[in-house]
């Protein structure tokens, strides 16, 4: 009789805390993909039922996540910017354009991918619906008001100044400088001149632009039963119960965050057994190896075309340092029994293991957090958007150096390559940074989870005010306005006073200076 009780306990237990939990993630971004997946697997893992729809699908899902894929649509929206769009410079039209890329890839998926029209017709309930804050799929939260659930943003880039202004903790521009500004450390008056235009252009562009856009394409496409009552998607944002950022300490910058932002950069740290030849190769390797990966949005063969290959290989070929090279198909074959190149390799596996010397990359957001995880010197060759940003953040804490695109010779290579090797500053700085890292009261994906199951539990208690006011009152807008008219009608008082006093005064006076006229006369 006591274990039927117990069994029926447990059972009852786990049918009042397993959440239902919908996490709809269509925009391409691999590396944001990463951010998520190991989140939907441990939510899985602690007994919750994970709708997850996704463009970038996970193999062989675990129990408890139900997985539909729609299509990547990446190229069909680019293809349809003009080189004008994709090369402009200005911040505040950026920002537009990634939102209006953003908005074609929903339109797409909405119109063709079944996974999305069948979430519009659906009758499922959900406790919580999981988005991506980011340019462009804001207007993906009014899904939390069709099934009224608690709504989670996840932002996979790392500072961004429209999220904390629609987080209600706006960017101080006098120190915080985000991922498009290359400023590092404390500002100068210049660098403070500059960051300023930069967050006023990205939040300008967000209530002018992006707000703008995302409202109009809710409106023509997310239409489901009760759609035409909803809340502007201001109030539908404002109404978001945590957001969990792909960012920390260790990996950026120390800046305040709204109480209900969370910082879970590290997610994706979970590296897994090599190979066997993988594993044979570094095993086997007494002075060390180096690992150069661009990652996977830069194609080796034309970032490396113009001889900058052939520079890189004429300097590992004197090295006694093993190298693993992740090119592209088509780059010459290299005959070589201490270079290893291929298409692919399983890229936390081989930053973890102890005869990793060196990490040559591009800089992107989830090989920096590696790198850092890791502890690993490191050479970073930015090429575009936050990656300048990430190796510059590494240059500063001293455990990487940079080299350009456009200064890639045999000597430039040689020299850079041979300091990081050679100068224990680097990889004790890495160290450094490595703890900073690791010191943390539990792993990021269980403090990410942790979070999730507290406002399934509590609801928005995390959500400051602040997060509600419209920005004229969050930036003190109407009270200015209102000291600024009391002073001007106490100086206008003041002045119509003075002229009163004045014309009193002046009365007499003329009146006087009329008699002794008279007088006169």
């Amino acid at each position: 009789m006591q274990w039927y009780v117990l069994v029926l306990l447990v059972g009852l237990w786990e049918c009042t805390s397993a959440a239902r939990i919908l996490a709809y993630f269509p925009l391409p971004w691999k590396s944001h993909q990463f951010v998520v997946r190991p989140l939907m697997k441990e939510l899985a893992k602690r007994g919750h039922h994970v709708h997850f729809i996704t463009s970038f699908p996970m193999p062989d899902p675990p129990k408890g996540i139900a997985q539909y894929v729609v299509k990547d649509w990446q190229h069909d929206a680019l293809g349809s910017l003009d080189e004008n769009e994709i090369t402009d410079s200005c911040i505040f039209r950026l920002q537009s354009m990634s939102s209006k890329i953003g908005v074609m890839i929903l339109t797409n998926s909405f119109a063709k991918d079944q996974a999305s029209i069948d979430l519009l017709k659906s009758n499922e309930t959900y406790d919580a619906v999981i988005t991506e804050f980011t340019m462009g799929s804001e207007g993906i939260a009014y899904l939390a008001h069709k099934f009224q659930a608690l709504n989670i943003a996840i932002m996979g880039l790392p500072d961004y100044p429209w999220l904390n202004e629609m987080a209600g903790l706006p960017d101080n521009p006098s120190y915080m400088a985000n991922y498009l500004n290359m400023a590092i450390g404390k500002l100068s008056f210049l660098e403070r001149l500059y960051n300023a235009y930069v967050v006023t252009s990205i939040n300008l562009a967000g209530y002018l632009e992006i707000l703008t856009r995302q409202q109009k394409f809710a409106d023509e496409v997310l239409r489901y039963e009760g759609w035409e009552n909803r809340p502007k998607l201001t109030e539908i944002i404002a109404e978001t119960a945590l957001i969990l950022t792909n960012s920390h300490p260790s990996t950026g910058f120390p800046y305040p965050r709204a109480p209900h932002v969370k910082e879970i950069s590290g997610t994706n740290i979970d590296p897994q057994p090599l190979p066997k030849d993988l594993q044979d190769f570094m095993d086997d390797a007494p002075h060390g190896v180096i690992y150069f990966s661009l990652g996977s949005v830069l194609d080796p063969k034309e970032v490396l075309a113009d001889g900058k290959f052939e520079a890189f290989l004429n300097v590992f070929r004197r090295m006694k340092e093993k190298v693993m090279w992740k090119v592209s198909p088509g780059m010459p074959e290299v005959k070589d029994p201490n270079i290893k190149l291929q298409t692919w390799f399983p890229q936390q596996g081989i930053l973890a293991h102890k005869n990793l010397k060196l990490f040559i990359t591009h800089g992107g957001l989830q090989s920096t957090v590696e790198s850092i995880a890791f502890g690993l010197p490191t050479l970073g060759m930015p090429f575009f958007f936050d990656q300048i940003k990430d190796v510059g953040f590494m240059k500063h804490v001293g455990m990487g150096l940079q080299l350009s695109f456009d200064n890639i010779t045999e000597s430039s290579v040689s020299w850079t390559i041979n300091e990081l090797l050679t100068n224990p500053k680097y990889r004790e700085n890495a160290i450094k940074q490595q703890s900073l890292f690791h010191d943390r009261p539990m792993k990021p994906v269980d403090e990410a989870a942790y979070w999730i199951e507290y406002v399934l539990r509590h609801g928005k208690v995390l959500r400051p005010v602040s997060a509600t006011m419209p920005f004229y009152q969050l930036y003190l807008l109407d009270v200015a306005a209102f000291i600024l008219t009391v002073i001007a009608v106490i100086l206008y008082a003041v002045k119509a006073l003075v002229r009163t006093v004045m014309a009193l005064c002046w009365k007499p006076n003329a009146k006087n200076s009329s008699t002794k006229k008279k007088k006169t006369n």
